[in-house]
C-alpha cells in the first residue's frame, strides 16, 4: 500500500471517527439541553408555586389584618355607642316625675352605711324635690340626713358626707361602677358581627 493509501485511508478513518464523536456529542448536547430544559421547567414550576402560596399567604395576612381592624373599629364603635347611651340615660334619671325620682334617691338613702350627721349634697335643681322634710323622713337608724348647704350643678343624684367620708351617689357614679355590667347587658342587644 502506498503512502498516499494510508494516508487516504487514515484520513477517512479519521473523518468517520470525528463523525461518530460529534454525532454522540451532538446526542450528548440533546440530550444534556432536553434535561436542562426540565430541570429549568421544574424550577420554574416550583418558583411559580412559591410565587403564589406567597401571594395567597399575604393575601390572607392582609385580610386577616383588615377582618381584625374592622372588628375594633366596630367595637370602639359600639363601646362609644354604649357609653353615650350609658350617660345620656344617666343624665336623663334627673328629668324624671318627682315621685319616681325620690324613689330613687330613696333607694340611696337607705343603701347609705354612713352614722351620724350625714350631709345630702345635690343640684340647685333639686331644692324643690329633696327638702330638709324630705330628709328627716329617712332619718333612722342612727343617721339623721341633713340638707347641705352646698350645691353641685352638675349632678343628678346625691353626694353624702360625714367628716371627711363621702359617698358619691349620683347616676352618673352609679352608672360608671355598673358600666361593664350595664354594657354586657346592652351588648345583648347589638348583634355581633360573624368573623
Amino acid at each position: 500500500m502506498s503512502l498516499e493509501a494510508i494516508l487516504s485511508k487514515i484520513e477517512g478513518e479519521a473523518r468517520r471517527k470525528s463523525e461518530e464523536i460529534r454525532e454522540a456529542a451532538e446526542e450528548k448536547k440533546i440530550a444534556a439541553l432536553k434535561e436542562h430544559a426540565e430541570v429549568l421547567k421544574a424550577k420554574h414550576i416550583r418558583d411559580v408555586e412559591k410565587i403564589r402560596s406567597a401571594i395567597e399567604e399575604e393575601q390572607k395576612r392582609k385580610e386577616f389584618h383588615v377582618r381584625r381592624e374592622a372588628a375594633r373599629k366596630i367595637s370602639n364603635a359600639r363601646r362609644a355607642m354604649m357609653d353615650e347611651a350609658i350617660g345620656k340615660a344617666a343624665g336623663n334619671l334627673a328629668s324624671a316625675g318627682d315621685e319616681e325620682y325620690l324613689e330613687m334617691i330613696s333607694s340611696l338613702l337607705k343603701a347609705c352605711d354612713l352614722k351620724g350627721k350625714v350631709e345630702v349634697v345635690i343640684s340647685s335643681a333639686d331644692e324643690s324635690r329633696i327638702t330638709s322634710g324630705y330628709l328627716r323622713k329617712h332619718s333612722g337608724d342612727g343617721r339623721e340626713f341633713i340638707l347641705s348647704e352646698e350645691r353641685d350643678e352638675e349632678i343628678a343624684g346625691i353626694i353624702l358626707k360625714s367628716g371627711k367620708i363621702s359617698q358619691n351617689g349620683t347616676f352618673q357614679m352609679i352608672a360608671e361602677l355598673a358600666h361593664e355590667d350595664i354594657v354586657m347587658m346592652l351588648s345583648g342587644l347589638i348583634p355581633l358581627e360573624k368573623n
